[in-house]
């Protein structure tokens, strides 16, 4: 009968949370993520930056293409004669002296189609391939905190089930201490016990609601934060499945070279090697051709005479008051600080995998001996208790195995945890597909 109580008291208990709470599954909660977080969204501009930066550099090979039109009037005897030569209606009055030195005010308009031909820069082609490893590191570093903020919607989840779970080992040592109370303020009443044992019974019966109080507030926090990561709100969040235990394969193989951090490392390494080698070819001349094709009339967009000019040039700057041995020195130190950077970071990456393997043995270990602990703790509640009702066990042996045991089940559901975000750290760091 008594057990009976227990399961419709955590019946009606759930009952009253789903009443109030958003039912939601991993993947769901993942996938809201992947669309509306904003710290990936802000990753995401971040990279198109750099993926604008690099096409800035198309213009190292991409002609340069401008038009304009150009009106004025003038009667400056210099001027006035070249402009009669561009309209193409000069005419032999107009070599006079006195027209000469005095020529009538002309009109000119001249409609300018101009472009710009990079042919040789070697120093931007090598930057705009230094540029291109950029955008890629950012990518790669983007997936990288992408996997990060996945394995921490699991967690999350995870720590969503284990608060569910541990309401639910309250409700069910809320139930099992009313029912202590119950039959110890019988045999008080019978003049079995005294006083100090109906206190203690519900002394723990508000140790145990207290204890469910901060159960539900930890409930309402992890699913504010799990909100905040889809950038929604909502009411309280309950998870589709229960924490289990889950169970990879064995034969799961690590790949760290291969990782998207340590991938973004290596090409920020070879973007720096790039921009270094970029600095030297600044020595090496450029090539640049031009052309322009011109219309001069005496009226608004006229075509009545037309020339063109055509060209190329060739640049060498021979010194430039030692700015660029200063940027070879830098970009000399910059290389080797990212190389020195990469080599740290790929050191401290198999660290951290290392760490994360001997806390995955040592949360199964724990997980194993919890499993044990709690079948004892069950065995040994259920000893006294049967003991306490035929009048051979004390009031404090009796509660204190019901606080062990309930404790033992926390404990036990706390290790499965461990257990299946330590799997999922191990495979996040050592890129286990």
């Amino acid at each position: 009968m008594k057990i009976k109580l227990v399961i419709l008291l955590i019946f009606f208990t759930s009952i009253g949370f789903a009443q109030t709470a958003t039912s939601i599954s991993l993947e769901e909660f993942k996938n809201k993520i992947e669309q509306n977080n904003r710290s990936l969204q802000a990753n995401e501009q971040e990279y198109l930056q750099m993926r604008a930066e690099y096409h800035e550099t198309n213009a190292a090979f991409l002609p340069q293409l401008s038009a304009s039109h150009t009106a004025y009037r003038t009667d400056n005897p210099v001027m006035a004669f070249g402009t009669l030569l561009n309209q193409g209606v000069f005419a032999e009055s107009d070599f006079a002296v006195n027209n000469l030195n005095n020529p009538a005010a002309v009109s000119n308009f001249v409609t300018t189609f101009q472009v710009q031909q990079p042919l040789l820069n070697f120093d931007k082609w090598v930057m705009r391939s230094a540029l291109k490893d950029r955008a890629n590191a950012q990518m790669q570093q983007n997936t990288f905190k992408k996997e990060a903020l996945l394995l921490q919607a699991d967690r999350l989840y995870m720590q969503l089930q284990l608060a569910y779970k541990s309401l639910e080992v309250l409700e069910k040592s809320k139930a099992t201490a009313k029912a202590n109370l119950k039959s110890i303020e019988d045999f008080y009443e019978e003049g079995l016990l005294v006083k100090s044992d109906v206190l203690s019974a519900k002394v723990r019966l508000n140790e145990v609601e207290n204890a469910l109080t901060k159960a539900e507030n930890e409930l309402v926090s992890i699913s504010d934060y799990m909100y905040f990561m889809m950038n929604e709100e909502g009411s309280m969040l309950t998870p589709e499945n229960k924490l289990e235990i889950q169970l990879s394969e064995e034969s799961q193989e690590t790949s760290l070279a291969n990782r998207s951090d340590v991938v973004a490392m290596d090409l920020s390494v070879e973007a720096y090697q790039k921009m270094k080698k970029s600095a030297g070819m600044m020595y090496l001349p450029t090539l640049n051709a031009f052309g322009n094709v011109q219309y001069f009339d005496q009226d608004v967009f006229g075509t009545g005479a037309q020339n063109f000019f055509v060209g190329a040039t060739l640049n060498w700057n021979l010194f430039e008051g030692g700015s660029r041995i200063a940027k070879n020195q830098q970009m000399k130190a910059q290389l080797q600080q990212a190389k020195l950077e990469a080599e740290d970071y790929k050191a401290n990456a198999e660290v951290e995998l290392d760490k994360a393997k001997r806390n995955l043995i040592e949360a199964e270990q724990k997980m194993n001996r919890n499993t044990l602990s709690l079948e004892q703790a069950q065995e040994a509640f259920d000893i006294r208790k049967n003991r306490f009702e035929e009048g051979l066990e004390r009031t404090t042996d009796l509660l204190n195995a019901e606080v062990q045991l309930a404790n033992q089940e926390l404990m036990y559901n706390q290790s499965i945890f461990e257990f299946n975000l330590a799997q999922l750290q191990v495979q996040f760091l050592g890129n286990v597909n």
